[in-house]
């Protein structure tokens, strides 16, 4: 029997294969919510049970007839009846893993990283295609991996890969990059270092790896670069001004550019390099919700970084702008106990100001007036913090919403969060596009 834990976009998806590739199979689909039958696409060749309220936490949730799980990503492993299933030797991933398992992965360049993973990917698939590849962007980012066409149509197959997914992958890849490693998604995994070793992963499921010195760096890393064979992106670093001209904003863009063009060149193994392919990223436009110009609005230009969930993004985005002139940061979210101090820092300089929104915001608030004084504002939510923060800033300055944290309590995803702050900068008076 084939159990499928969670019912998202994902496991949707696998209904549908399954129903296509093995008619007559038995499955099991549960949720820890209430499921109707209607929640699920149409699969008349296969034999259905749908279970819903099931509690993940009793290791005796997955009946033992089971031999086979495929788990939403959002779900973890670690939880005690996958855990419990896993020790009986039940095989467990998701579907972005079948589908990674079933295939030579020579051809497929996978990414992750805390953060930049997905513009990283996007680069990727952008210089690839301007070096006359068939290239394709599959992930996290729009496209799932079980919607790949088959090897034969594309040289290259972009696979963005988050920890959820990496953490019982088990498949090979040809080639590797690994954008950052911060703190974040501690309580899926338990602790940060397991975090850490699942991100990890992917240099052990690849043959050759490319990732940020940073990365390279990290105390957990020393043992899987070693077999891996890493490249750092210090190669590239002479690429950095031409970046900058192609009209690439921001340092950890052009680092995320750094280790896409570090990735094509292991890919292309070309004898001049790829320092020709710079010029197309003029051509290049950055994903939805990652550090995206919205509006200017008397002045003040409003950007959406909804994307961050880390304390280190807010850092960055605001340093993007802070060269232009003053910036308010709109920061806040669920408080998942993250490490505060890189936002205490970055709030001593005189031309940020910050708006927090709760819950984090309580914390924030304590943490950051003391350096900060009445530069620190709170608001009741994200319009309230779209009005203030419109109040505040100069002209010649710029208000981002890079929260620094996950907002599931109050927006389905950081996308409903971002398309919020952007509905809200459109309404402002007086405003035009940037």
């Amino acid at each position: 029997m084939i159990a499928i834990l969670g019912v998202g976009r994902e496991t949707r998806e696998l209904l549908g294969v399954l129903d296509r590739d093995e008619p007559g199979a038995e499955v099991l689909v549960l949720d820890e919510r209430p499921l109707s039958p209607g929640e699920l696409p149409p699969t008349p060749r296969l034999e259905v049970d749908v279970r819903g309220g099931v509690d993940l936490d009793r290791e005796d949730a997955l009946p033992r007839e089971v031999d086979e799980v495929y788990r939403s990503p959002g779900i973890s492993p670690y939880r005690p009846a996958l855990r419990r299933a896993i020790e009986r030797g039940v095989p467990t991933t998701t579907p972005t893993g079948r589908w990674a398992r079933g295939r030579d992965g020579s051809d497929v360049i996978a990414l992750t990283g805390t953060k930049g993973k997905s513009t990283t990917a996007a680069l990727t698939a952008h210089l690839l295609r301007a070096a006359g590849r068939r290239a394709e962007l599959v992930g996290n980012i729009g496209r799932s991996a079980l919607s790949a066409g088959p090897a034969a149509d594309a040289d290259d197959v972009v696979l963005e890969l988050s920890s959820y997914q990496l953490a019982d992958m088990n498949a090979r890849f040809g080639l590797a990059g690994i954008t950052t490693l911060l703190r974040d998604h501690v309580p899926w995994h338990g602790t940060v270092e397991r975090y850490h070793r699942d991100k990890l992963r992917l240099l052990e499921l690849s043959d050759r790896s490319v990732v940020d010195p940073q990365v390279a760096a990290h105390p957990a890393a020393t043992a899987a670069t070693a077999r891996s064979g890493v490249v750092t992106t210090a190669a590239h670093d002479g690429l950095r001004a031409a970046l900058f001209e192609a009209g690439l904003v921001g340092e950890h863009l052009v680092r995320d550019a750094a280790l896409a063009l570090a990735l094509v060149d292991a890919r292309l193994g070309r004898p001049a390099g790829v320092s020709d392919l710079v010029a197309s990223l003029h051509d290049f436009t950055p994903l939805p919700h990652r550090l995206a110009p919205v509006r200017v609005v008397d002045g003040v230009t409003f950007v959406d970084d909804s994307i961050s969930t880390v304390p280190e993004s807010a850092v960055a985005a605001v340093r993007t702008y802070l060269a232009l002139g003053p910036v308010t940061v709109l920061l806040g979210g669920d408080d998942r106990g993250q490490d505060l101090a890189p936002l205490v820092q970055l709030l001593r300089d005189d031309g940020v100001r910050a708006v927090l929104l709760p819950p984090l915001g309580e914390r924030l608030h304590t943490e950051l007036a003391p350096v900060a004084g009445d530069r620190v504002r709170r608001a009741d939510d994200l319009a309230a913090a779209v009005t203030l923060a419109a109040e505040v800033t100069p002209r010649g300055g710029a208000v981002v919403l890079s929260p620094a944290a996950p907002s599931f309590t109050s927006y389905r995803d950081f996308v409903a969060r971002g398309e919020h702050f952007v509905a809200l900068v459109r309404a402002l008076v007086r405003g035009s596009p940037v």
